[in-house]
């Protein structure tokens, strides 16, 4: 099967949304992570720096893997295009918001790297491949 290495950071800001907006954007990225069918989106760390009162959204979303020996070669072989549809799918949702960050993937001498981005206001992500460290 192989070595495995993912890794990916997404941030996502908006200011002057309602609360029901706040919570209803977190609980839509939660529920899409944590539902996915693949084991490497299930178990991503959120921190949630919101403030409702300020009317603003900071949610962070973290998770690296490393392991010798690939668990679920399916859901690795498909990692990328599974995170780049969960990210297209959260700004689509929510175009009201701004939503960045990378993403890395590595099996075995395979590597993968992007850096995306979605500004407020449109409803897709723009997608960069980077040179893979």
């Amino acid at each position: 099967m192989g070595q495995l290495e993912i890794s990916y950071k997404i941030y996502m800001e908006a200011d002057d949304i309602s609360q029901s907006r706040i919570h209803s954007s977190i609980a839509f990225v939660k529920n899409r992570m944590e539902n996915s069918r693949s084991v490497y989106l299930k178990h991503a760390a959120f921190d949630d720096e919101s403030d409702l009162d300020a009317f603003t959204l900071r949610f962070y979303v973290e998770n690296e893997f490393s392991e010798e020996e690939c668990v679920s070669f399916e859901d690795a072989q498909s990692f990328v295009l599974d995170m780049a549809q969960l990210l297209d799918d959260v700004a689509a949702a929510h175009s009201y918001m701004e939503l960045e960050g990378s993403f890395s993937w590595k099996l075995n001498d395979e590597k993968k790297a992007y850096s995306f981005r979605s500004e407020s206001g449109l409803d897709y992500c723009d997608f960069e491949e980077v040179q893979a460290g």
